[in-house]
């Protein structure tokens, strides 16, 4: 479903390991936005994300595309990144195995 209007997307941040994120997170570019395509996190970390969620800023970088994004995350020093991620509301979960959603 499209959202025209940027008020309805709820904004939040999401932690997630440095050692993880390269594993479990695949970004792709639909519409200018930088888009969660995947989230096969370990169960241990959960269902993160939804479909539909675009990143904002990494590490409140804000990339322009998912080169720059997976490029702000490869040189974070921190051993977690912080995703800004804007979401909309009731969208459907990636949910990861064994999850207990």
């Amino acid at each position: 479903s499209e959202v025209t209007d940027e008020t309805q997307l709820q904004k939040l941040d999401i932690f997630i390991p440095l050692a993880d994120i390269n594993s479990y997170l695949k970004l792709t570019e639909a519409a200018g936005q930088i888009c969660v395509s995947q989230w096969t996190g370990p169960c241990r970390l959960g269902c993160l994300f939804n479909h539909g969620d675009h990143i904002v800023a990494v590490n409140d970088l804000q990339p322009q595309d998912v080169e720059e994004a997976y490029y702000f995350i490869s040189r974070s020093t921190r051993k977690e990144v912080k995703l800004t991620v804007c979401r909309i509301p009731h969208s459907d979960i990636f949910h990861v195995k064994g999850c207990s959603c």
